[in-house]
């Protein structure tokens, strides 16, 4: 079995500059065919590249992925989109060389990875943002000002941030979200990630739907806790406190088929 990049990221978010040791690069074309489908007819990618090691988030859990760089000596690749293979545990850093005819990476070599600081901060603030709404949400239903309800899934991008619920939410409680959203924020309660047992995720975890699986091969869950507030299973990057993800603003309430969708943003 042919080893997984090691995941840098899971075990220190702040980390932005990284060395790592190329496996392979591998020309779009050569990729197979459900790898080569992430690329979704994009000019700009021509390669991916498989380092031993990342500091990249890899696209998922409703976040996206990191952008930024990989250089040594007179070579840059830069990196637009990190994704899971179909098959395996090595991470694809798809890219293109840069300029156009640079001279490629060698496999063994070391690299330095860099990742787009600004980028990084913004999805980690909105994803943090998002596990606060959903915690506030939570909070409301055990206070009574909503009826009971099942949380369910969540997108963390920047034009489509939204966190979903089974059950009612009337369009009327938004001041109600908006105002306990605003008090866990004003709280900066520390931001902490920690590894669990199944056992203990289950138990301790908001939004953990049915059928939830620790990734292949894995025994203890990585998991975002907002300390005192509550914590989720969760892969992805985050700020150090809840003051750090700044203003958080629910925009909409919308409701389909017993779904509810509450939609925010950051600023």
């Amino acid at each position: 079995m042919t080893d997984r990049t090691k995941l840098v990221y899971q075990q220190d978010g702040e980390q932005l500059l990284h060395t790592a040791k190329v496996l392979s690069i591998v020309p779009v074309s050569e990729l197979p065919k459900p790898d080569q489908a992430l690329v979704k007819d994009s000019s700009d990618i021509e390669h991916a590249v498989i380092t031993e090691s990342t500091i990249f988030y890899v696209q998922g859990g409703g976040q996206p992925s990191d952008i930024g760089t990989m250089t040594k000596a007179n070579s840059s690749f830069e990196v637009q989109s990190v994704r899971q293979p179909a098959q395996g545990g090595q991470i694809l850093h798809l890219g293109r060389f840069v300029p156009v005819g640079a001279t490629a990476f060698d496999a063994g070599e070391e690299i330095q990875q860099h990742v787009d600081a600004e980028k990084r901060n913004l999805y980690s603030r909105l994803h943090t943002a998002g596990h606060i709404l959903g915690l506030a949400i939570n909070a409301l239903c055990r206070e009574g000002v909503l009826p009971p309800l099942t949380e369910s899934k969540a997108s963390h991008y920047p034009d489509s941030a939204a966190v979903e619920f089974g059950g009612l939410i009337e369009g009327k409680h938004k001041d109600a979200i908006q105002a306990k959203t605003d008090e866990f924020v004003r709280s900066a309660r520390p931001v902490k990630i920690h590894w669990w047992s199944m056992e203990e995720l289950l138990e301790k975890c908001s939004g953990v739907t049915e059928g939830f699986e620790l990734p292949e091969g894995e025994v203890m869950g990585r998991v975002v806790e907002m300390e005192g507030l509550g914590s989720y299973p969760c892969g992805g990057t985050h700020v150090q406190d809840c003051s750090q993800v700044g203003k958080v603003e629910v925009k909409k309430i919308s409701r389909s088929k017993g779904i509810s969708r509450v939609s925010y943003r950051v600023a």
